[in-house]
Parts: C-alpha cells; structure tokens; sequence
C-alpha cells in the first residue's frame, strides 16, 4: 500500500528488496496501523511524507539474509524494531540510539515499510518471537513498548495514583504497562464508551467520558483533590496537554507520549510554581522489546485483548482512509494480515 500523495492510498506492485551487507528480508506476516501512518497518509507527518510505503508495527518471517548476518537465521520468526542509529553519535555508544540524530526508520523516504509483502531490516533490528507467540502479537509489540517506555520513565513508584488522558492504541498499551508497576489507582479518560469499558476489564479503576464531564474535576475528585502522581499523555490535542498539566498533582510528573506535530504549549508557571516535572517520552530501545518479550511469556501481557480488527491488504486503503476521516472511533488496534 502505497500513499501516492497526501490523501491517497493505493495498492501497487514494486519489486522485491534485496538485502545488502547485514540485511535481512522479511516476509510481512501482520502489520499494525498506527495513528502516525495515518497523518502520513493525510500529509500532517514530519517525515512520513508522501509518497511513501510506511508502516513499522511489525511482524514476519526472515526468508533471506544478506552477506555478514551472524545472529539471524533464515526461517526465524521475528518482530522489528524499526529504527535503527548511526552507531557512531554519542547517543549510540551509551545506548541510546532511539535519539540518534541520524537514525533510520523503516517505512520513511524509500525505505518500504510494513504495509508491502516484504521489507528489509538490520540484523540489529530482529527479535526472535518466542514459541507460541504469534505474528499480530509480535506486531503489537512495537505500540506496547512505547508505552512501556514511557512507564519506565516516569519511574511509578508502587501506590501512586496515575491517570492515562486517550486510550487508544498507545494509551491502552501504556495502561498494560502501568498495571506492572502497582500503582494504587489508575484513571483514565476517552470518548469512545468501548474503550473505556476495555480499560477497566484491563485493570483501569475509573473510566472517565472528557465529552460529558470536566476531567481535570474527575480526576481531582478521585485522589482527593491533589490530582494524579503520574498523568500520560496520549492524544495530541493542546486542550489535553493543558487538562493534563492540571491533573498532575504539585511535585508529580507529566509524561508526553502523543506526538505533536504542531501546537502543544506548555504553561510555564503551572509547571514552575507546583514543581511538577515535565518528561518526553520517544519511542523504545531493544531493551523495552526485551522486556515485552518476557512479560508476555509470564503471561502479564494480554497483546490479542487490544486487536480490534483484521484486514487484508486489499482492505488497508480504505481502513486508513476511514481511520482519517474519524469513521472507525471504536477501534484499539487495526492489524493487516498477510495469509
């Protein structure tokens, strides 16, 4: 699936990546649709841009391996972690490479992404599924270890009160990750009365609907007026930044998942005079995915819960499509399976 320009999407053959020196190919087995390929398809991506073939929530199977791959072998079942750094800037030798200047994405300029049969990845970028997991749940890993990221930045401490403003793919991923830490209380807010009601059966203690009462009262109401240790947030609106300031008790944390492309001031004497501390959270490191990977095999990681549909290919120009368009607000995670 190919996004033309801003506004189309189509279906269009392209010939088949060849892996070069410590590549490997993968053959696509579920692609996940994120909120971000969808402000690509629509033009508002800062470095998604049309025309482009994106996607990086990804699972597959390695087919052929480029020359100098020791770690992977052909046949392996592995997820992707699609960025991958320099390997030289200051930021990749302490590992960090996530905030590598010159990292490279799967699925930006003429790296295809995840949304074709078959993508190139760095050796470096394979991680090895572990039996019984499968392809979609491997895909879900690239949402959840954003938010677990996120989780293991604002470092919860067990007993605090914690609130999630969106709980959509990457909110509801972050509250899985929130569960783990033994907060004391966890709230979150959404229009969609589904996903509200998915939240609390995943351990959410309070559902709040932002379209029919005020939140930051909700959420002062539910921790006895101080507001929330820990407040994510995860939809890039400014009037949930502003709510979520708020929310945050004096000396909490204020954590920053949802990527605003535009917009999102912060109100400094808000943050200054109740010392609140404000934290950015981008994307994971192969230690969040390491991480993923074991929980899920403890059985603490429910990744099937979060899927609400499975489309072919053939269907993905129209979900993205509807997904621009605020047609499917009900949907947690959309996933493309290549059968």
């Amino acid at each position: 699936m190919r996004f033309p320009e801003a506004g189309r999407a189509e279906i269009v053959e392209v010939p088949r990546p060849v892996p070069a020196e410590g590549e490997v190919l993968v053959r696509v087995r579920a692609a996940g649709i994120c909120h971000s390929d969808v402000a690509a398809y629509l033009g508002k991506h800062n470095f998604r841009c049309p025309p482009v073939i994106t996607g990086h929530e990804l699972a597959g199977e390695v087919v052929q391996l480029g020359p100098a791959v020791r770690q992977v072998r052909e046949g392996a079942r592995v997820a992707i972690e699609p960025h991958v750094g320099c390997g030289q800037c200051v930021y990749c030798r302490r590992g960090a490479y996530h905030e590598c200047p010159g990292k490279r994405f799967v699925g930006v300029g003429d790296w295809i992404g995840a949304f074709a049969e078959y993508t190139l990845a760095t050796e470096s970028m394979c991680h090895a599924l572990p039996e019984g997991m499968t392809y979609e749940e491997g895909a879900a890993l690239e949402p959840f270890c954003v938010g677990l990221h996120a989780v293991r930045l604002a470092r919860i401490q067990m007993g605090e009160r914690v609130a999630i403003l969106g709980v959509g793919a990457i909110g509801m991923m972050t509250l899985l990750a929130v569960r783990l830490a033994a907060p004391g209380q966890i709230i979150v807010s959404d229009p969609s009365p589904p996903k509200r009601e998915l939240a609390v059966r995943l351990g959410a203690d309070l559902a709040l609907d932002p379209t029919a009462q005020d939140i930051l009262e909700g959420v002062r109401a539910a921790t006895d007026g101080h507001g929330a240790d820990v407040v994510f947030i995860c939809v890039a609106r400014d009037e949930v930044l502003a709510q979520a300031v708020e929310a945050t008790r004096r000396i909490g944390r204020l954590v920053i998942i949802a990527s605003f492309f535009q917009g999102g001031p912060l109100p400094a004497r808000a943050i200054q005079s109740r010392e609140r501390t404000v934290i950015g959270s981008s994307m994971y490191t192969a230690d969040d995915y390491q991480l993923a990977i074991r929980l899920w095999q403890k059985g603490l990681l429910p990744l099937s819960t979060l899927i609400s549909e499975r489309i072919s290919l053939a269907q993905a120009p129209e979900a993205v499509a509807a997904f621009a368009r605020n047609a499917k607000p009900d949907a947690v995670k959309t996933v493309i399976r290549f059968d």
